[in-house]
């Protein structure tokens, strides 16, 4: 049977035994990718469950741990054995090991509780046909990120709320891709065909390099390694060099300064870092980085500002951290924080 197919009356229990879909899901690679991608892309009916197994395996990693009361979790339970003696569509009735119906209680209990969107997570692919190019889409909610390779190799880190869009294939001259939020490149070199990303306003233009793109209210482009061309609406390029930073911001400033490496791609290695920022500055690392939503009546100086460094820890730490400098309470609810003065 065709790989491909094989796959079309897959339920949930079957992908999570199926050790290519797990290899895709916990180590994405190029053969990985492409095959997934183009199979969501011609099955989009199959797409839902394909998403819940996907969840179900990363929920069993997931490093922080939820309480449920005992009446929370005895429903959530009742809702797996109920499905457990379901029939599928062909007849056969779900077998559910204990590992599953633990890996679904995972599911249903991030699901549930923390209100997540099932899979908004990594390489949803959207299918938008303008000519002959078939345009695939990485959308990443806030408090996730993800790492995948594009079709010619360059190995993309994209941060949370950040979303890029990219052809199923290169052509033969150039490498074209758009993007918004932020994202790590590492480029891989093709001297005939450049690497060009399409931004409002403007397009980055590079050979095989590496660089960190924060596209948001304000422009920044961190050069690590190679050469980098930035041309604007008007005709004007700005050619950087390894360790300088190009800002533009939305005002129309324009600026060409060195920068920290650890400050500007800490991200990429789970450090959430911050520097001299204002309040709402924090909210707004905050509520990106860990995917929540923070109500504040807090009430803070003229001039307060905040700087600090947390590498791969929970909310409640970081908040801990803040509060002790900042002296303010704290409640969190699932996916809501709320501030205020003691």
């Amino acid at each position: 049977m065709d790989e491909k197919n094989k796959y079309i009356d897959f339920e949930i229990e079957d992908f999570l035994n199926d050790e290519f879909f797990i290899q895709w899901v916990k180590n994405p690679g190029e053969e990985t990718n492409h095959f997934w991608l183009k199979w969501i892309e011609n099955n989009p009916e199959r797409r839902h469950v394909l998403q819940k197994a996907r969840e179900i395996i990363v929920m069993v990693d997931y490093k922080e741990r939820y309480v449920l009361s005992d009446h929370a979790y005895m429903d959530l339970y009742e809702n797996i054995v109920e499905k457990s003696h379901q029939t599928r569509a062909d007849g056969k009735h779900f077998q559910w090991s204990g590992w599953h119906k633990a890996a679904a209680i995972l599911f249903l209990v991030f699901s549930t509780v923390y209100g997540i969107e099932i899979l908004n997570k990594k390489d949803e692919a959207q299918s938008e046909v303008q000519g002959v190019i078939t345009w695939m889409t990485v959308d990443n909610p806030a408090g996730q990120k993800y790492r995948f390779r594009l079709p010619d190799g360059t190995l993309v880190h994209l941060n949370a709320a950040s979303k890029i869009e990219y052809p199923q294939a290169f052509d033969s001259d150039h490498r074209t891709v758009r993007m918004t939020g932020e994202a790590y490149f590492d480029v891989s070199e093709d001297p005939d065909r450049p690497f060009i990303i399409q931004i409002e306003n403007s397009q980055v233009k590079v050979l095989g390099t590496s660089f960190n793109l924060k596209n948001g209210d304000d422009f920044e482009l961190a050069l690590v390694e190679g050469k980098v061309e930035v041309a604007d609406s008007t005709g004007g390029v700005i050619t950087l060099f390894p360790n300088e930073m190009l800002v533009k911001r939305k005002n129309g400033e324009v600026s060409k300064t060195g920068f920290d490496p650890f400050e500007t791609l800490g991200w990429r290695d789970q450090y959430l870092i911050f520097k001299d920022n204002t309040y709402s500055e924090v909210i707004e690392k905050l509520e990106t980085w860990f995917g929540v939503t923070i109500n504040s009546t807090l009430t803070v100086e003229k001039g307060w500002s905040y700087s600090g460094r947390y590498h791969n820890k929970s909310l409640d730490h970081v908040l801990e951290g803040l509060s002790i400098s900042s002296e303010f309470t704290y409640t969190i609810d699932n996916k809501t924080v709320t501030i205020s003065n003691p």
